[in-house]
């Protein structure tokens, strides 16, 4: 769980989401739809983020991670296919 509180997180939490995701201000309030200045004040703690912008949050890292996971797993491609059974005619 990224965050301790998820209806508040605090912009220390914030910056380490941030981090886990190598993620600027500039991406993140883009990923997350708001502006740079607004994520800048949940940053500095002058505003306190949703918990909407927490849940967000954690679904980006999610995707991100499922991502790692794809990409490390030597037999990816063959999860994506559909089995096929094939029944001969004759």
């Amino acid at each position: 769980m990224l965050f301790f509180n998820v209806d508040e997180p605090t912009p220390d939490e914030i910056r380490k989401w941030m981090k886990l995701n190598n993620l600027s201000i500039q991406t993140a309030s883009s990923l997350l739809g708001i502006s740079k200045r607004q994520y800048s004040r949940i940053l500095s703690g002058e505003s306190k983020a949703k918990r909407l912008h927490a849940l967000a949050m954690q679904m980006i890292w999610l995707i991100k991670e499922n991502k790692k996971e794809m990409i490390k797993s030597p037999n990816s491609e063959e999860k994506t296919k559909q089995k096929v059974i094939k029944i001969p005619i004759r």
